[in-house]
C-alpha cells in the first residue's frame, strides 16, 4: 500500500529538518541525534529518565485536561511509539486473526496522519487476548524505521513511509513461536538490526544489516518463552555490546558478527529487560542483581535484591538510586547495596508498562490506562495524581521536549500542557 499525505509530510519535514539544521549549527551537534529523539523502546539509552523537561501533574479524565491531541489508530497494539523528529510512529494489526499489519506516522504537532505502510502477515499471527500481533515496540537509526511483530515478521520502511526490506523469519524459521505471542522489541546498534525470537520451538538471536535486511549473524537461544528485549552496553574499553537475557543465561555479544563476549549462566526474568549504565549492569534476576562492568571479561556481581523485584516494567536509574515495581508496589534501592529505601502502592490492577522520569516525577501506567504521577522523594514517594484515559494501555510511553507520547489499544495521545 502507497504511502498517503505526502504532501502534507513533505512539509512537515522540511520544516524538521531545516530547525535541526540551525539547531545542530549552533550547538554543535549531529543532525540525527536531534530528529532521533526517542528512537526505540525506553528511549534512546534504554533508562528513561529526562531532565530539563516539563510534563502536566494532571492530565486525561472527563476533563480532557493537558491533551493536546487523540487520533484514534485502526487495530490494536500493545507496544510503546518512538519519536524521530516531528514523526510519532507507532504499529498495529488488525483484521482476520491480525493478519493485516500497519505501520503509521502522526504529526507530533496536530496528530495528522502522515503517512501509512500496509503489510500482511506471513508468520503466525496468535496472540494472548490481553496482548496484539503489534506488540513489540518499533526501533529507528535515524534514517528508517524497523518494525517487528509477534508473527516474527520483521520490516524496514523508510522515514517517508516507502518499504525498504521485509523479511518474514517465521518463513525461515517455522518453529520460531510461543503459546502467547512473541513482544520482544528490536535493537538498531552499529548499522545492525538486533532480534531476539526466544521460544519453545526455533529460538534464536539474530542480527540483521540495517540497511538491506540480510542476516549477518545468527545464534541459538534456550528453547524457553522469553519476552524481554535486547539492549545495548559498553565494556570496559567503550565498544558496543548487544546483552540479552532469559530465564537460563545472560549474554554479551559484539553486534557487527554475533560472537559471544560473555555469558553468565543465570536464570533471569522473561519480561523486563535489562539496564546499563554507568559501568554497571542490572538484571532481573532474583529480584535484581548487579554487576560490575568496570573490569576486563566476565562482570563480577556486586549485590542481590529480592525485595527490588520487577515483575513487568524494566528498571530505571537516578541520582543512585534504583527504581523497580514489583506488581502494584514502587521500589526504590540505594544502587551500591540494593538495599531498599523506600516503597509505595501506587495502583490497581495489572501494569505492563515500564515507567518513565521527568525531573523528581515518576509516570507509570497500569493496564486499565490510569498513569500514576509519584514525586520521587529521599525518604519517601508522594502520589500525587492518578491520570485516566479511559482506554488499555500496555506500551510504554515516550517523552520528547514537553510533551509524552502515549499508545493506547486503539489510539495515540499527546500529553502536554
Amino acid at each position: 500500500m502507497q504511502p498517503t499525505n505526502r504532501s502534507l509530510f513533505a512539509s512537515s519535514l522540511l520544516k524538521s529538518l531545516c530547525s535541526a539544521f540551525v539547531a545542530s549549527a549552533s550547538l554543535g551537534l549531529p543532525i540525527q541525534s536531534l530528529r532521533a529523539d526517542w528512537p526505540q523502546f525506553r528511549g534512546a539509552n534504554a533508562n528513561p529518565v529526562l531532565t530539563g523537561v516539563s510534563l502536566p501533574t494532571e492530565f486525561a479524565g472527563e476533563s480532557k485536561k493537558n491533551v493536546a491531541w487523540k487520533t484514534s489508530i485502526p487495530g490494536r497494539s500493545v507496544g510503546g511509539v518512538i519519536v524521530v523528529g516531528n514523526q510519532i510512529i507507532t504499529t498495529s494489526s488488525d483484521g482476520m486473526d491480525q493478519r493485516r499489519l500497519y505501520i503509521l506516522s502522526y504529526d507530533a504537532k496536530d496528530g495528522k496522519q502522515l503517512w501509512k505502510q500496509e503489510l500482511v502477515a506471513r508468520g503466525r499471527p496468535y496472540a494472548h487476548p490481553t496482548s496484539a500481533n503489534a506488540a513489540p515496540t518499533p526501533a529507528s537509526d535515524g534514517k528508517n524505521v524497523y518494525a517487528f511483530f509477534s508473527s516474527n515478521d520483521l520490516a524496514c520502511v523508510s522515514l517517508e513511509g516507502d518499504l525498504v526490506w521485509y523479511r518474514s523469519l517465521t518463513s525461515e524459521f517455522p518453529k520460531a513461536a510461543n503459546d502467547t505471542g512473541m513482544s520482544s522489541s528490536p535493537l538498531l546498534i552499529d548499522g545492525v538490526c538486533v532480534v531476539q525470537i526466544e521460544c519453545q520451538g526455533d529460538s534464536f538471536a539474530a542480527g540483521l544489516d540495517a540497511a538491506t535486511g540480510a542476516m549477518v549473524w545468527k545464534i541459538d537461544r534456550p528453547t524457553k518463552a522469553n519476552w524481554s528485549s535486547p539492549t545495548s552496553m559498553a565494556d570496559s574499553e567503550g565498544r558496543k555490546l548487544v546483552l540479552m537475557h532469559s530465564g537460563e543465561d545472560i549474554l554479551a555479544v559484539r553486534p557487527k558478527d554475533g560472537s559471544i563476549v560473555w555469558r553468565l549462566e543465570t536464570g533471569c526474568s522473561t519480561v523486563p529487560s535489562s539496564l546499563a549504565f554507568e559501568n554497571k549492569l542490572y538484571v532481573p534476576a532474583g529480584g535484581i542483581t548487579a554487576f560490575d562492568l568496570s573490569s576486563t571479561g566476565t562482570p563480577s556481581k556486586l549485590w542481590t535484591s529480592n525485595k527490588a523485584n520487577s515483575n513487568a516494567c524494566s528498571p530505571l536509574v537516578k541520582d543512585g538510586r534504583i527504581y523497580t515495581v514489583n506488581r502494584t508496589v514502587l521500589v526504590c534501592s540505594d544502587i551500591y547495596t540494593g538495599k531498599v529505601l523506600w516503597q509505595l502502592r501506587i495502583a490497581e490492577g495489572s501494569i505492563w508498562s515500564s515507567p518513565v522520569i521527568v525531573g523528581d516525577r515518576l509516570y507509570l501506567f497500569s493496564q486499565d490506562g490510569i498513569c500514576s504521577v509519584v514525586k520521587l522523594g529521599e525518604e519517601q514517594g508522594e502520589k500525587l495524581a492518578s491520570n485516566p484515559l479511559g482506554e488499555e494501555v500496555l506500551g510504554s510511553p515516550a517523552v520528547s521536549g514537553n510533551a509524552m507520547y502515549v499508545r493506547s489499544v486503539s489510539s495515540l495521545w499527546k500529553i502536554a500542557e
